[in-house]
């Protein structure tokens, strides 16, 4: 069993390079919870990434609450997100004080613009492990038509419209539920 320390230390740590928001993080959540320490599987993850974006609130903090809640229950809830949530507190508060009068200085705006570079990266890197398990049938290199025709739909939805993300999700779990109560 996982202790509250290691889950403190592991969502701290997450937190501490989580750049870029909760998108960000969610490659970092995936390396360290699924393929370093194992505490998760693939399959859980995508789970509790669904819910953390489907619920209000940023996804970097619903997924470490979820995250806790299912390695120690309650308190590891409260533990891995005070963990994430800590080191961004204490970021900003140091930027505030050090970092304001430098702002726009040209280097100060360089490694912004790296770090940026970076999180895309990292973003990426999620989407591309778990575009694998959600539109491949298990274990195979056979696409999934439904999966991938619900993702084609949310992609055209995202980028041609003005439809509210939630909808979005909304609409492809009811698209998802119809596809399998009438077996189409």
């Amino acid at each position: 069993m996982v202790s509250y320390v290691e889950i403190f230390i592991e969502f701290f740590k997450i937190g501490l390079f989580m750049f870029g928001g909760g998108y960000g993080g969610i490659a970092l959540f995936y390396k360290e919870l699924v393929e370093n320490r194992a505490w998760i599987s693939e399959e859980e993850f995508l789970r509790i990434l669904g819910i953390a974006e489907s619920t209000p609130g940023p996804v970097a903090i619903n997924t470490a609450t979820w995250v806790g809640y299912v390695l120690r229950g309650f308190p590891g809830s409260i533990i891995a997100t005070m963990g994430v949530v800590l080191p961004a507190y204490l970021i900003i508060l140091s930027a505030v004080v050090v970092l304001r009068p430098y702002l726009e200085h040209e280097l100060v705006r360089a490694v912004f613009r790296g770090i940026n570079a970076a999180v895309i990266a990292l973003i990426l890197y999620v989407f591309f492990r778990l575009a694998r398990s959600v539109l491949f049938i298990k274990g195979t290199f056979t696409l999934d038509l439904v999966s991938a025709a619900l993702f084609s739909l949310s992609l055209v939805l995202l980028m041609a419209t003005r439809v509210n993300p939630i909808a979005i999700i909304g609409l492809t779990a009811a698209l998802a539920l119809l596809i399998k109560i009438f077996g189409l």
